[in-house]
């Protein structure tokens, strides 16, 4: 049994106009060892802010004039020229290496010191990491896991590399731009007792092959072999923190082609009647892109399985920090969360998201073997914290199947605020979204200030959008200043909450066959099309 054929990701529709623009990337003939073209070398050094035209002030302030070119520094491998650049400039404060444009073969992992910045070549051709054709002209390839489906296997401490912050309690002003990154993830974290350093960004970038193995695999006491490998369930390809300013904006994550397939891959079976044996065998794939995506801080900050109390910025101050903006980005996954954030007014705007269909998954967790029931975190955005603004993102997200190939696994939400392990909802907004997958607020436990607006929300099957403040009928959350308006749906609307006030529901059609709209929020209903409504 093997995984089916995956398919290339549709194209993204064209941009809002009022978010256009994207930062400054491209393509250049790819180039490659030591020995730079004559044209490298002779090409300047960029020394502009490549997000001046998000008008962020802290991005401003950072030492883009500073650079120093990689190609120019001396040394016997690029991770000795490296430690070199970074030793010359973190003596003046800190700046930006400078990758000419060229293919770089690392061997180790790289660390930033403070205040360091790696920068790829300026853009030739394609600018938008929407654009199929987008692909900076700077390109560092990272060894390639060499997969041994037999005795011990291949160690993985020859492959997976990242690029981590030297210091993550204090590392400030630090990032990646304009890099094409093959076989290495991102980690700009922080230390256990959640300090950390500020201005953190990864900009420009395009991520092939961004994966962990889950340590936890192979797991003896269940019978798995040696060999087998799986990817780490909550290990981003890029994932960045900061105590203020986040920026991860116009990446480009396409489909990887390092995956392999571990035929006779052992799990724990599944209890079903007439099996006899614990352990049942699949064909499983190594799967570099069931992964989550992009994500600032995807906390648990509240109490985890939907109970009381959420989490608030002086129970998790951690989980409330300002200044994230996650913009202009393609994700394309075959499974996990697209993008994920906590953090207090993040805003998420202008993302393409592209979760694969019609994925074979025999086991989510490398471990168990899947089930209708089984859980993947498969969404296009989950949201966690206060104040955020989600808009004009546009997403495909399908669910996996599981192991009986006839039932599809749980998950598969589009853009969702939940009350596991979250807070409740403030003064938030869903503006001029598009997906196939519901809007779902749901048993938040409260919200105070909801804008649910302009949105194209088309569902296969249930309700398109859930604004639910309740945990359940006993337990009833409040919901006050709610406004959902304009928004097409093919699907049903619900609100509710309770004590509820200042509600409203205005404007909205519903396409094809007539939809529920069920208001358990005292909320007043006008000029809605295409709904059966019914007031709970």
């Amino acid at each position: 049994m093997q995984d089916r054929q995956r398919q290339a990701p549709s194209q993204p529709i064209a941009r809002r106009e009022f978010l256009r623009g994207a930062v400054a990337v491209g393509a250049a003939p790819c180039l490659g060892a030591l020995l730079l073209p004559r044209a490298s070398r002779a090409s300047p050094v960029p020394r502009a802010d490549p997000a001046a035209h998000l008008s962020l002030a802290w991005t401003k302030l950072l030492p883009w004039e500073r650079a120093v070119d990689i190609s120019k520094v001396e040394g016997r491998s690029w991770e000795e020229r490296l430690e070199r650049a970074q030793k010359e400039l973190s003596a003046q404060g800190g700046g930006v290496v400078y990758f000419p444009a060229g293919t770089y073969e690392m061997r180790e992992s790289i660390r930033l010191a403070d205040g360091i910045i790696l920068r790829g070549a300026d853009p030739e051709g394609a600018t938008s990491a929407h654009d199929a054709a987008y692909d900076p002209p700077a390109k560092l390839v990272f060894p390639r896991y060499e997969p041994k489906l037999s005795g011990d296997g291949a160690p993985i401490d020859k492959a997976f590399r990242g690029i981590y912050l030297e210091s993550p309690e204090r590392g400030s002003g630090c990032g990646v731009v304009n890099i094409s990154l093959n076989r290495a993830h991102v980690h700009f974290a922080e230390s256990p007792e959640h300090k950390l350093g500020s201005n953190r960004l990864v900009v420009g970038c395009v991520l092939r092959n961004a994966a962990v193995a889950d340590e936890r695999v192979p797991d003896g006491t269940i019978g798995q072999k040696p060999w087998q490998r799986f990817t780490k369930w909550h290990h981003p390809a890029v994932s960045v923190v900061a105590h203020e300013n986040v920026l991860l904006a116009n990446n480009r994550f396409v489909p990887s082609d390092d995956s392999f397939l571990m035929k006779g891959y052992a799990m724990k079976a599944r209890r079903i009647a007439g099996r006899t044996s614990p352990v049942i065998e699949y064909d499983v794939l190594f799967d570099y892109d069931f992964r989550p995506g992009l994500a600032s801080g995807g906390y648990c900050i509240g109490a985890p399985g939907g109970e009381e109390p959420s989490g608030t910025p002086e129970t998790h101050p951690w989980g409330f920090r300002r200044g994230i903006v996650i913009r202009d980005n393609y994700v394309y996954s075959t499974g996990r969360n697209a993008i994920l954030f906590a953090g207090d007014g993040v805003l998420c705007a202008n993302n393409v998201i592209r979760i694969q269909k019609d994925v074979w998954r025999p086991t989510h967790t490398g471990r168990d073997e899947s089930s209708g029931s089984s859980t993947t975190d498969t969404r296009a955005v989950q949201m966690r914290g206060w104040r955020w603004r989600v808009e004009g993102n546009d997403y495909e997200v399908w669910r996996n199947w599981c192991s009986d190939h006839k039932y599809h696994i749980n998950d598969g939400e589009g853009l969702m605020h939940e009350n596991h392990c979250n807070s409740h909802i403030v003064d938030s907004y869903l503006i001029g979204n598009r997906g196939n997958a519901y809007l779902s607020l749901y048993k938040t436990g409260g919200i105070d200030g909801l804008v649910v607006e302009d949105n194209d929300i088309r569902v296969d099957r249930g309700l398109a959008i859930f604004v639910e403040a309740d945990h359940d009928k006993q337990r009833r959350g409040h919901c006050r200043n709610v406004t959902i308006a304009r928004n097409t749906t093919a699907g049903g609307i619900l609100i509710a909450g309770e004590p509820a006030s200042g509600n409203v529901v205005r404007g909205n059609r519903n396409v094809g066959a007539r939809a529920p709209l069920r208001n358990r929020a005292k909320a007043r209903l006008e000029e809605n099309e295409g709904y059966e409504v019914t007031e709970e």
